[in-house]
């Protein structure tokens, strides 16, 4: 990017932006309204703990592959790279949906939760690496705009996937849901970041960090900052001809007199010298005389007849090698033709070809010698000896790929995992991102199942209307995002432990929620908590552990909270299946929510207490 461009803002580039917003309604749609495909095939008699391992699996694979697609994102962009790996995601996506249409009830949640959630993956590293590299400088509103597309995704996809069912059935709508997926690819080809913009300086994905910027066409008039020479223009042959302390004057700067001002460069060491009292002396220079004119002549004569002389030396050699190669031709002299017959390293003893009784061998005869088991054996047990010594390319390029890839787990997951469970800031942080996962997968997923166990019991259409009051809820609070852009990042942890209250608060109305008033007062309270929770909970935990520390917790974050929610599901599997199980399950949940929002709490007592209570002194103003 460049600077003037830096200085005013980057272009909102609204084709780019389009696409985003397109992607994020459609694509987390297939975790967010998973509830109403559990709730038909509950109908079909599939059990609520398989349906209800779908969403678990999807996002377990999603949180195991989004650190490498991540990681990968930078060397697979390039003009073709960002949008040839999201349509690869996209494939995986429709490839999903069009297996579940045709396989057993049984097989559908790990077909749908392994490659949608890698598909997933893919399309969401992409998207996240060009909005990035394109919106640096208005990285936190954008994020949110994408939010605010899925909380849109959230609210109209559960009347969608209702109209499939009731007009395709159940198998079929996977078909017909791919179909929209699908419309998704004009969408991905928009996926690309302007080449000509470029940023001149490296900044982390997770830093808001700026850096000095040095260019020698922006400095004007004089100035006491390091200029930045060519090194094109340096000559690196002689030091006379230097060229880099040269100083090019800029086409703005006007001077009175209208004369190009030259500056001339320091004298290099070979042209100084200093005594031992610290006076330079200028290097001396031959004086022309006849006598050198003379001594020049001299040389060139000696330098003539060292050459006649190497000449008439190289003629010498040369007719002596002449004659000893007439000796050897007369002689006829083959030294191969001595063969020692005692000699026990020979490996072969076939064939013996003596020079005093020279007799043809036939190809009839050579074929015998061949084809003879003997022969046979010692080449088969040389070249096993030579491969067992010298393995094929094949098995050198097999070792060299399991090698990268032990070293890219390593990479990726143990050295990662190593450094910060050894960090005390890592366990709340990923508390903090299982409980956001958990209301992704569990509660969302239940309300449907919910709203089919109320009494009366509410219909599909009135159930899907409080999916969208859901949804339209957590747009509410998406709608602060320009206020939460110009918030300090110490103070996201209070919005965020405000979202945890109120998701607490939702869970335990949804567990109690036998009519028709408690479940639309728990589907209200709840998307005002996850709206707060999923907008801030990135930035609470980064400014928690420190900006230099969070590239190295982000992939174990992802990878651990996935698993503790694959395990909670292996928990809640016990559960659900039993009378009253939907509730209880929902019990559990707002348990654990709240033991982690306990913790929060105390968190941020005490970062209030050393921040503004312990630094407050007499006569100061108490300033958030």
């Amino acid at each position: 990017m460049e600077i003037h461009r830096l200085s005013e803002g980057s272009t909102w580039n609204w084709p780019l932006l389009g696409s985003v917003v397109v992607l994020n309604v459609c694509v987390p749609s297939l975790v967010l309204a998973y509830g109403v495909f559990l709730v038909n095939s509950l109908d079909l008699g599939v059990p609520l703990w398989l349906g209800l391992s779908t969403p678990a699996i999807f996002i377990f694979s999603y949180s195991l592959t989004q650190c490498w697609c991540r990681d990968a994102a930078d060397s697979w962009g390039g003009p073709v790279g960002y949008r040839v790996m999201a349509s690869l995601g996209l494939l995986l996506v429709v490839t999903s949906l069009l297996l579940c249409a045709f396989l057993p009830y049984h097989l559908q949640p790990y077909i749908y939760g392994v490659l949608g959630g890698c598909g997933s993956s893919l399309i969401s590293a992409q998207v996240d690496a060009v909005v990035f590299e394109t919106y640096d400088t208005r990285l936190a509103l954008v994020r949110g705009i994408c939010f605010g597309a899925q909380a849109v995704g959230q609210s109209i996809f559960p009347h969608i996937i209702t109209a499939f069912m009731n007009c395709y059935g159940y198998p079929f709508s996977f078909i017909v849901l791919s179909g929209v997926m699908l419309q998704t690819l004009p969408a991905i080809l928009f996926l690309k970041i302007d080449e000509s913009i470029k940023r001149p300086v490296p900044l982390s994905r997770y830093t808001d960090k700026t850096y000095a910027i040095f260019n020698n066409e922006v400095m004007k008039g004089y100035t006491n900052e390091l200029q930045l020479h060519d090194l094109n223009k340096k000559c690196w042959k002689s030091p006379q001809d230097d060229n880099v302390h040269r100083e090019e004057l800029l086409d703005d700067v006007q001077y009175d007199n209208d004369v190009n001002v030259t500056i001339t460069p320091p004298p290099s060491p070979e042209e100084k010298r200093r005594n031992i009292f610290g006076v330079e002396i200028l290097p001396e220079i031959p004086e022309e005389s006849e006598d050198s004119d003379e001594s020049d002549a001299d040389d060139a004569s000696t330098n003539a007849n060292k050459s006649k002389k190497q000449f008439s030396n190289a003629l010498k050699r040369l007719s002596t090698l002449g004659d000893s190669f007439d000796e050897y031709i007369t002689k006829q002299i083959r030294r191969d033709s001595q063969t020692d017959r005692d000699s026990e390293s020979r490996e072969y003893t076939e064939v013996e070809v003596t020079y005093d009784t020279v007799s043809p061998v036939t190809d009839i005869q050579r074929e015998k010698i061949f084809n003879s088991f003997s022969f046979r054996c010692q080449s088969a047990y040389a070249s096993f000896k030579r491969r067992m010594r010298m393995p094929s390319y094949r098995v050198y390029r097999l070792k060299r790929r399991l090698l990268f890839m032990m070293y890219s787990i390593n990479d990726t997951f143990v050295k990662p995992l190593s450094r910060s469970l050894s960090c005390w800031r890592f366990y709340p942080a990923l508390l903090l991102c299982f409980s956001k996962l958990s209301l992704t997968a569990i509660t969302l997923v239940l309300l449907p199942v919910i709203a089919s166990q109320v009494k009366p019991k509410i219909s599909s259409t009135e159930a899907n209307f409080m999916f969208s009051l859901h949804g339209f809820t957590w747009m509410c609070i998406l709608l602060s995002t320009p206020w939460l852009a110009q918030t300090p990042k110490r103070n996201f942890k209070y919005v965020t432990l405000i979202g945890l209250l109120i998701s607490t608060v939702a869970c335990f109305v949804l567990s109690i929620a036998t009519n028709h008033d408690l479940f639309s007062i728990g589907c209200v309270v709840g998307g005002l908590g996850y709206g707060a929770l999923t907008s801030c909970w990135e930035t609470a935990v980064q400014d928690f552990v420190g900006l230099r520390k969070w590239p190295k917790f982000h992939s174990a974050l992802e990878t651990l909270s996935g698993t503790l929610l694959f395990v909670f599901w292996v928990g809640l599997s016990f559960v659900v299946d039993q009378d009253g199980g939907v509730q209880y399950a929902m019990f559990i949940q707002s348990s654990i929510l709240a033991g982690i929002t306990l913790v929060w709490v105390i968190l941020a007592a005490v970062s209030l207490y050393f921040t503004k209570v312990r630094s407050l002194r007499f006569g100061r103003r108490w300033k958030f």
